[in-house]
């Protein structure tokens, strides 16, 4: 027999197998207990998630020969037959291939006929978004009235492209993306089964990498066990899968905090001899900076999906960085990402763009920057100035020409208290000789005066202007 990948060696068979949806399995099991059956299903997610295969598992829950609780025994005639795809009441479609309306209206022909060994006809969709718009609509009617002995089971990674009068006629179900965790319980369980040995960091590593997807996880394990064996280890993994080891971006990130050019360009020369991915590596730098501003929150560590050890180290990192800077880097480097694609010489806007990072000046708080301000002022006051008590007495005596005697000024006020009336005439005569002026020069200027005084809108300026200066006595003027 021909070798089978772990992907399809080891799907479940049983809803019970099904990991990381717990959600649709309860309420798929407690359909069956409640007898409760749709007739249209429609499965929604990322790939990789076990659309296709819970749609198996529910097509052989309804057909099987044994059991009619939702559990298949798995070993009659139809759960076989639908197991190895062999069943002729249970159809699979790939909505990418059969797109059109003639697939459709063939379907509807074959709609019409009970199954022959099953007790349903079941018609598995795939990428059922793929189907053409006038395809959706020649499948309404039976969609929505179809013969008791058929049920529909479609699969999507993109619901939002499926008509709203479709999805109306359906019990739809979300799956969900796969935690890291989950997909760690179930590569234990095919690593059990297949005896492979394998380090946690190994597994921690795999799991990350397939983003969510169970399929990719396997798909990556099968690829790492024909390099490495029976036993795998880190440096293994990495060294197959290209992965850029977390411990080279701790390093870039310390030689842009510290602006080390020459170690940031050496480094920097590391990432292209061994031959990673410019964007992977870019992706790989935002992904840390982000863990560091993370980090930077008080027990936040636990929110990274990383192993204890990268936690604690990023623990240990964060509170070296200021979380301003690292927004800051981080808008960079998805600019970079962004750019990456339009520029034909990669290494040279990389190198370019990372020293950019090292010439970023450290964030400042606006407090901050007020504080050092003032800081700067009182120390540049005190220098120029070291008795600040005197500042007053030096800065009246520049503006007057003739020195000032404390004591003097003081018996002139104390006379002044005394004696209000004769301030009042100090300031008259003061006033005076501020504002003396001849009466020619009044006389020069009269029609100015004039002219000033009618910019108020008033009509003072009229009878001035038959009037003319006679004389002129301190403030008062004769017209």
């Amino acid at each position: 027999m021909s070798y089978q990948v772990l992907a399809r060696k080891y799907r479940p068979e049983t809803f019970d197998e099904v990991i990381g949806q717990d959600h649709i399995v309860q309420t798929l099991k407690n359909a069956f207990a409640r007898d409760r059956i749709s007739h249209a299903y429609l499965f929604s997610g990322p790939r990789g998630v076990g659309k296709t295969t819970t749609a198996r598992i529910l097509a052989k829950a309804l057909n099987c020969l044994e059991n009619s609780d939702g559990t298949p025994c798995g070993e009659c005639r139809n759960c076989t037959e639908i197991s190895t795809s062999r069943s002729m009441d249970v159809l699979e479609i790939d909505g990418a291939s059969n797109r059109g309306i003639d697939e459709i209206r063939n379907l509807r022909e074959v709609v019409k006929y009970p199954p022959i060994n099953a007790k349903y006809k079941v018609f598995i969709i795939d990428e059922v978004h793929m189907l053409t718009t006038p395809a959706f609509n020649a499948l309404l009617k039976t969609l929505e009235e179809p013969p008791p002995h058929i049920k529909f089971i479609f699969a999507t990674t993109e619901p939002n492209k499926i008509t709203p009068t479709i999805l109306s006629r359906c019990q739809r179900h979300d799956f969900h993306r796969m935690s890291i965790d989950d997909i760690i319980k179930g590569l234990d369980n095919v690593l059990q089964a297949e005896k492979i040995e394998i380090d946690e960091k190994s597994k921690q590593t795999i799991a990350s990498q397939a983003d969510g997807s169970m399929r990719d996880a396997l798909s990556m394990l099968d690829q790492i066990i024909a390099f490495a064996g029976s036993k795998i280890e880190i440096e293994q993994t990495l060294s197959l899968l290209g992965i850029i080891p977390s411990e080279l971006y701790f390093q870039i990130g310390n030689v842009i905090r510290e602006k080390n050019r020459v170690k940031l360009l050496e480094l920097l020369h590391k990432v292209f001899t061994q031959g990673y991915s410019v964007s992977q590596f870019v992706s790989g730098l935002s992904r840390h900076f982000l863990n560091l501003l993370i980090s930077c929150t008080d027990s936040s560590s636990e929110l990274l999906e990383l192993s204890t050890d990268l936690q604690k180290k990023y623990s240990e990192e964060a509170p070296n960085w200021d979380s301003r800077d690292l927004l800051r880097y981080n808008d960079q480097l998805v600019e970079m990402e962004r750019n990456l694609k339009l520029v034909q010489q990669q290494r040279i806007y990389l190198e370019t763009v990372m020293l950019k990072l090292v010439e970023l000046d450290p964030s400042v708080s606006l407090d901050e920057l007020i504080t050092r301000l003032s800081g700067s002022a009182s120390k540049h006051s005190q220098d120029n100035n070291p008795h600040p008590s005197q500042t007053f007495e030096k800065v009246e005596s520049k503006s007057d020409p003739a020195p000032v005697v404390n004591e003097k000024k003081s018996e002139e006020d104390n006379n002044a208290e005394e004696n209000p009336k004769s301030e009042e005439e100090a300031e008259e005569n003061t006033d005076d000789e501020n504002t003396a002026v001849s009466l020619d020069h009044v006389i020069e200027k009269w029609d100015y005066l004039i002219s000033k005084v009618g910019e108020n809108g008033t009509s003072l300026s009229t009878f001035l202007s038959h009037g003319k200066p006679t004389t002129l006595e301190g403030k008062k003027l004769v017209i």
